[in-house]
C-alpha cells in the first residue's frame, strides 16, 4: 500500500499544513506561533524520514509559512500585524 502522503508531492507543503491545523483545530488549539506552526511541520516530514523542502527548513524564513497561512484565512487569521501569532476561527471570532 502507498504512503498516505508523498512527501515528494508538489502539494505535500499544503497537505502538511492542513493536517497539523485539522489536528491542532480538534485538539481545542485556539492561537499558536507561526513559529511553532513551522517547526511541527519541519517534524512531520523528519518523521516521514524525508528532507525538509527548503521553503520550509529554515527557521528564520517564515514569509513561506506566512504564505500558507495566509492562504487558509478561512479558518485562521494573525492576531497581530505582524503575523506572528494566529488564531483559529471559531465561534464566530472571523471579525
Amino acid at each position: 500500500m502507498p504512503p498516505l502522503l508523498d512527501a515528494d508531492d508538489p502539494d505535500s507543503l499544503d497537505i502538511v499544513c492542513d493536517v497539523i491545523l485539522v489536528d491542532w483545530f480538534n485538539a481545542g488549539v485556539d492561537t499558536f506561533d507561526i513559529r511553532d506552526f513551522r517547526e511541527e511541520m519541519e517534524l512531520h516530514y523528519r518523521e516521514m524520514g524525508r528532507l525538509v523542502p527548503a521553503e520550509i527548513a529554515d527557521p528564520q524564513k517564515l514569509v513561506p509559512t506566512l504564505r500558507l497561512l495566509q492562504a487558509r484565512m478561512h479558518i485562521v487569521k494573525p492576531t497581530r500585524i505582524t503575523g506572528i501569532e494566529w488564531q483559529f476561527l471559531r465561534n464566530g471570532n472571523g471579525d
